[in-house]
């Protein structure tokens, strides 16, 4: 959960952590979105990246971006240097996931703030959530 909080009649609430993934394999979307959700988060899923893919997450104001390296047409890494680039997005945590090799090092390249090897543990993916 965030530190943010609202209040209502006295008692604070606190307002769960939205996470973004953006991923075009769909089971793997699927399996995070549940382990997100179990973890008490709000999630957002996209399958792929449109033009209007950037705006939708300025209006989401995602606390995480989760993003797949190897997306249709773009690469997640490409996508992680834009993401970083817009003032309302520059501070939000970008994690790349893939399958690729030297995936550490285009996370570094592509200035993300962390990243998770595919195939993943689940609890690699929870401690990733949680931490950012």
């Amino acid at each position: 959960m965030t530190n943010e909080s609202l209040s209502q009649n006295g008692f604070s609430i606190a307002k769960p952590k939205k996470v973004l993934m953006i991923d075009d394999d769909v089971s793997c979307l699927e399996i995070m979105q549940m382990v997100v959700n179990d973890l008490g988060y709000e999630t957002y899923a996209f399958p792929t990246w449109t033009s209007e893919t950037i705006q939708q997450i300025i209006d989401i104001a995602p606390d995480v971006i989760i993003l797949d390296e190897w997306l249709i047409g773009v690469k997640g890494s490409e996508l992680c240097v834009i993401l970083k680039s817009i003032n309302q997005l520059r501070t939000v945590p970008v994690v790349l996931i893939s399958g690729v090799d030297g995936l550490a090092e285009i996370a570094k390249r592509s200035f993300a703030d962390g990243y998770i090897n595919k195939p993943f543990a689940i609890t690699d993916l929870e401690k990733m959530v949680t931490e950012l």
